[in-house]
């Protein structure tokens, strides 16, 4: 007995549920064909020559089919004559996909309930790319997602810190979480705005002042190891303090190391004379190129984690017109401990950025091919180099002599 290669009602309900899934989002934008006719594979001939009492049977299912859309029906040969059998369902809109599962169906209502409302409640948002997340907020994150839209509205230069907003169910990890949303209901690109290729206090930053909110001021780790300018500061060798407040030291350095974190700062113990060390802050380019003795400064040296994101602070540094130089940060480093590197994230491009040396260019294209070679990132953590072999190479640049020192130089 042949087996037929026919669609079944179920079959066909499923098929439908797949595709709502896969397509409500765009349905709801408007777009799609409609009418959408889905074939039900009716019996071939040799189906219809070997099986008719299987074929009518599957046409019998098919007439006894309650779900949504019309069934399109043709006549075909048999044996016995000429029978009329289920060839196509026709589903004339999405709310005929929707109906075909009770989920979906909730989910179309949903969709279009909450469209209306965010379209009608405000009209400059622009929601086409966002539906999908729309739909899929539970009711109290929607309802908290529009009362928080509709005070930030409201007062739009409120000059209030995120804590205290005064919006039920509003906290800075909701915020967080709903940015997107939220910039993109109050008439925002947030795309532009909030770019996924920059670092969380950037983008904090930005989102605090679209918001018009006002920004708890960041504070600059630093140490301090020139005794003289340790005066300024209550003799104190470690602080953090603002932009404005260390820009306005009566003594300015003359040298200023960026360290990227914070336990390299801290296990630098001598003094240096008209020394700073600025740490800890990772992707803090902007901050550090506020304070106007870095930019003044007669050295300015980085050493950092060798990997692609490091290569780039120091290019964006450059950018903002703090003439570092790096330590420590080449191919000879690298290939010397290779031995301590791990896995870290994958180059957020593949060109060389701009503002680079030879050899750091060397470098960055190193860590490129790798990262193509084996579908990961290479990372060589500062503080995973040797301290006998780094600290002389950080103090011989200090004291802006060009050489290396010499291997047999102690700490």
């Amino acid at each position: 007995m042949t087996v037929l290669l026919v669609r079944q009602p179920e079959e066909v309900l499923e098929r439908l549920h797949r595709r709502f899934d896969a397509d409500y989002a765009h349905w709801a934008r408007g777009n799609g064909s409609w009418p959408l006719r889905i074939s039900l594979q009716p019996p071939n001939t040799a189906e219809r020559s070997e099986s008719p009492i299987a074929c009518h049977e599957w046409a019998a299912r098919w007439e006894a089919y309650t779900g949504p859309g019309a069934i399109g029906y043709a006549n075909f040969r048999f044996p016995t004559g000429t029978h009329r059998m289920p060839k196509t369902l026709v589903l004339s809109r999405p709310g005929d996909v929707a109906a075909a599962h009770p989920d979906d169906l909730s989910v179309w209502q949903r969709c279009g309930q909450r469209l209306t409302q965010l379209q009608k409640e405000f009209p400059d948002a622009r929601l086409s790319d966002h539906v999908r997340r729309i739909t899929g907020l539970d009711d109290a994150d929607y309802e908290r997602l529009v009362r928080a839209v509709q005070w930030l509205r409201a007062n739009p230069t409120s000059g209030l810190l995120l804590r205290q907003l005064p919006i039920e169910g509003i906290d800075t990890k909701w915020l967080g979480a709903h940015q997107t949303l939220v910039l993109v209901l109050l008439g925002g690109d947030a795309d532009t705005e909030l770019s996924e290729g920059e670092p969380p206090r950037s983008r904090k930053r930005v989102l605090h002042r679209r918001l018009g909110l006002r920004v708890v001021p960041e504070l600059v780790q630093v140490t301090v190891c020139d005794p003289l300018l340790r005066t300024q500061v209550a003799c104190m060798r470690h602080l953090a303090a603002t932009v404005e407040d260390l820009s306005r030291w009566p003594r300015r350095p003359t040298t200023v190391v960026i360290l990227e974190n914070k336990e390299t700062a801290f296990a630098v113990t001598g003094d240096h004379t008209g020394t700073v060390i600025l740490h800890g802050h990772g992707f803090f380019v902007e901050q550090y190129a506020r304070i106007t003795w870095v930019r003044n400064a007669e050295r300015v040296i980085y050493w950092g984690d060798i990997d692609t994101a490091g290569l780039q602070f120091v290019s964006d540094l450059r950018t903002l017109g703090v003439a570092a130089t790096t330590v420590l940060t080449d191919t000879e480093v690298l290939d010397r401990y290779r031995y301590l590197a791990v896995e870290g994230a994958l180059p957020q491009r593949k060109s060389v950025p701009l503002h680079l040396t030879a050899r750091e260019q060397k470098l960055y294209q190193v860590l490129v091919e790798h990262a193509a070679v084996t579908g990961t990132g290479l990372l060589l953590e500062q503080e995973r180099i040797p301290w006998e072999f780094a600290y002389p190479r950080l103090i011989n640049a200090i004291l802006g002599n060009s050489n290396d020192p010499p291997e047999c130089e102690q700490v």
